[in-house]
């Protein structure tokens, strides 16, 4: 008796299997009349990673195999020529080199910018293809195939405007344009990619701040990740609204200035503090200029350092 109680108390484990979902995910995009054709066989799974240097990740597989949606939007891996999937695969690093020649894009985490523009295009170029590649879904909508683990979020990649559509397929999938309700074991957050995922955040943590104020900003984020934060953590404390000092609104509240992001850092290295780390850990995680004895920073010669240099790399340091 006090055994069966002991099993009964166990939590439950979630068993789940990709097969069974992409099962019933193929039987509701063609009741849906979206087109789909027999599934992509382990041959044909071999050649496409081989052409294109990439491996499907288990759960877009196990999709695939099940049937290959040919329908407007969807990539046709079995039909369509290498050129044209090359071009596909390729659009996401293209649109973003555009917006680097073009508009003057540049992220934070790639360091100074070099002043020629063709320069800045070729180093942006052997940024980009060291991060992870990015696999069409549907429309401007991608996969990254690293880490190589199930449950990846989908990006949507339009130039240098990246937002999260998914934190992974199966959350994609339940987008209204699909409708196909997300299984228990979907994610409930992004995990974190290299590159896409701060692409991403940019639009959510800057607002209309871009340039040497984005850079900036970038930057920081990047030390709270590589201090051991992680994605959540970093954006609770860099889209804070002030804790109980000052109300700010997160939706409204945007760095448009260097006054703005200077507070925003003050913020975050006052929470820092509160949470039991020293001045000296807080300014050499954050790269921040020295807290004189009153609790004020310097931003201004931070700021007008980084300005005169051309980018946070070089303070940072």
């Amino acid at each position: 008796m006090a055994t069966t109680t002991t099993e009964l108390s166990k939590p439950r484990r979630v068993c789940f299997s990709f097969a069974a979902y992409a099962k019933n995910l193929i039987n509701h995009l063609r009741k849906s009349n979206i087109p789909v054709a027999d599934g992509l066989t382990e041959a044909e799974f071999s050649t496409i990673e081989s052409n294109f240097n990439f491996t499907f990740l288990p759960d877009l597989r196990s999709i695939l195999e099940e049937g290959l949606p040919v329908g407007p939007g969807f990539p046709n891996w079995r039909y369509s020529s290498n050129q044209q999937l090359q071009i596909l695969i390729n659009l996401p690093i293209l649109g973003i080199c555009r917006e680097v020649s073009k508009n003057n894009f540049w992220a934070g985490t790639w360091g100074t910018r070099p002043d020629n523009p063709d320069e800045a295009a070729n180093l942006a170029v052997q940024f980009l293809n060291d991060s992870p590649a990015l696999v069409p879904i549907y429309g401007r909508f991608y996969i990254p195939c690293r880490p190589f683990l199930a449950g990846n979020p989908v990006f949507e990649v339009n130039g240098s405007d990246v937002a999260i559509c998914g934190f992974d397929i199966a959350g994609f999938f339940q987008r209204a344009e699909f409708g196909f309700h997300a299984p228990p074991w979907a994610a409930l957050e992004a995990r974190r990619v290299k590159f896409w995922s701060e692409m991403a955040g940019r639009d959510e943590t800057l607002g209309c701040c871009g340039g040497v104020l984005g850079g900036c900003f970038d930057e920081v984020c990047c030390r709270l990740r590589e201090g051991g934060w992680d994605e959540k953590e970093v954006r609770e404390m860099m889209l804070m609204d002030g804790g109980d000092d000052t109300k700010r609104s997160r939706d409204n509240y945007v760095l448009r200035d260097k006054e703005g992001v200077a507070w925003q850092v003050w913020m975050c290295s006052l929470r820092l503090l509160r949470a039991g780390w020293s001045t000296e850990d807080v300014v050499d995680s954050l790269g921040l200029p020295d807290i004189d004895r009153n609790g004020g920073l310097d931003m201004g010669s931070w700021f007008d350092n980084k300005q005169s240099k051309g980018g946070c790399e070089d303070i940072l340091v």
